[in-house]
């Protein structure tokens, strides 16, 4: 759906298209793409691998796809079949030589179908192969769950990666529910949705009782984490945290569709949230994570505002109280939301410098929030959020680099490397794809893919 007027300033606009369209021609070409990801110096430190992975929404040719997907629909004047094609090549070439086992949506069979789902525009072309998918990924998923289910009886704890959105049953969730159209995903719907809303029991770890979503030391990602959390603690973030299950189970109540204790889940998983909520002179706030001394009360923990991105940090956590309001019917919770929101995007662009770009955790996922919840709101003090998200983004832009923008990571001296990432969660696919559907004034119908929508 398209605005009656638009919010990104008019000398941007253009410049937005041209940039966008810039990068969606440099990922044209699969074979130049993973040439200038697998340079000689383009490597993770943590990692010590080159950001790439050839069938991940997150890091390869889904997330291209995406972009391509979008310009087709925009502009003709160009082969954008062609080049949709070309990358659909690389996947389908990946899946006969390599299988995959995983079903996520970031680096699994679910990402690959929501870049599919896009490039058949409703069925007109590769319906065959996302039939195919959708057959080859339902079965490995109902295993997936089973699996955590089981986990989930145990009451010791889960980890994060069985229900956030980057790994687990919300990221998977989503996109099974957006598909729910199709007998084969139609099935898989409820059960999902009653995992996530039996994760909001309540379990007994150390004689004391917590929220199902507790993730024990054991479950951490990182060693740092481990080290930081011995009695384990509960995630925040979007991506992977409780505002993923949140935003899923919110979005499907609005559509109508609802397991036993849904409706319960939606209110549970909002209270505790509403719990963490603190407030300093830029606003509203949350923490990324709260321990489980804090959980429990036998620590005090001063919560300071941290980083304020999509993946961790108050803007995601808004996004799912929103969503949470419109399916309670709670508009004192929808505008909460919104103030939260503004607050944490004011105070990054005030008080630091978000260096990187992409969705995940820089300006590109700022700015597909703030222009979500003007979608949503129509909260006028979105507008100059969005207008100068949208200028800082298009500075961004380097016309030398391989890819046309470079994603920082830490370096063990402190110091940090730039790299090129193609993809949607940190590759300069989310950030044209934003940039493009920002500068249209449009409603973004994949967004979904963020659990905004």
């Amino acid at each position: 759906m398209t605005m009656d007027s638009f919010v990104m300033q008019q000398s941007d606009q253009a410049r937005a298209r041209d940039i966008s369209k810039k990068i969606a021609f440099r990922l044209c070409d699969p074979e130049s793409v993973y040439t200038a990801v697998h340079a000689e110096h383009n490597v993770s430190p943590e990692t010590k691998y080159h950001p790439w992975g050839g069938t991940s929404l997150s890091h390869g040719y889904p997330g291209n796809i995406h972009l391509l997907s979008q310009w087709r629909a925009t502009d003709s004047s160009y082969d954008w079949n062609g080049a949709i094609h070309l990358n659909m090549a690389q996947i389908q070439a990946s899946l006969a030589k390599n299988g995959l086992n995983d079903v996520s949506l970031y680096s699994g069979w679910a990402g690959i179908a929501s870049s599919v789902s896009e490039a058949s525009n409703h069925g007109e072309y590769y319906s065959n192969f996302l039939h195919q998918i959708h057959q080859w990924m339902i079965p490995l998923t109902k295993q997936w769950l089973q699996s955590n289910t089981e986990q989930l009886g145990l009451h010791e704890g889960m980890p994060m990666q069985a229900f956030d959105t980057i790994s687990g049953a919300s990221g998977i969730g989503r996109y099974i529910l957006k598909s729910s159209t199709d007998p084969i995903c139609t099935p898989l719907v409820e059960p999902i949705l009653q995992f996530l809303t039996h994760l909001t029991h309540p379990i007994h770890i150390h004689s004391r009782y917590v929220p199902g979503w507790y993730s024990p030391q054991k479950f951490q990602f990182l060693g740092r984490d481990k080290r930081n959390y011995p009695l384990g603690n509960f995630n925040c973030g979007m991506a992977h945290g409780i505002p993923g299950p949140l935003a899923l189970l919110s979005v499907a109540y609005s559509a109508g569709i609802e397991v036993t204790g849904q409706y319960q889940a939606i209110e549970s998983i909002t209270e505790w949230l509403l719990k963490y909520k603190h407030e300093d002179t830029y606003g509203f706030y949350w923490p990324h994570i709260v321990p489980f001394e804090a959980e429990t009360g036998s620590l005090e923990f001063d919560f300071q505002r941290a980083r304020e991105a999509w993946c961790y940090g108050t803007p995601g956590i808004a996004c799912s109280l929103f969503l949470a309001g419109k399916a309670l019917h709670n508009d004192d919770l929808q505008k909460l939301a919104v103030k939260a929101c503004i607050s944490a995007i004011s105070y990054e662009m005030a008080e630091r410098e978000m260096d990187s770009s992409a969705l995940c955790h820089g300006l590109a996922g700022l700015l597909m929030i703030s222009w979500r919840m003007w979608c949503h709101s129509k909260e006028p003090a979105l507008i100059p959020l969005v207008q100068q998200l949208s200028s800082r983004l298009l500075d961004r832009f380097q016309a030398d680099s391989p890819l046309g923008f470079l994603d920082p990571e830490p370096k063990a001296d402190g110091s940090q490397i730039w790299l090129s990432k193609a993809g949607m969660l940190e590759g300069v696919a989310g950030i044209a794809a934003t940039l493009l559907g920002v500068s249209e004034n449009k409603e973004l119908a994949w967004d979904y893919i963020l659990m905004l929508s």
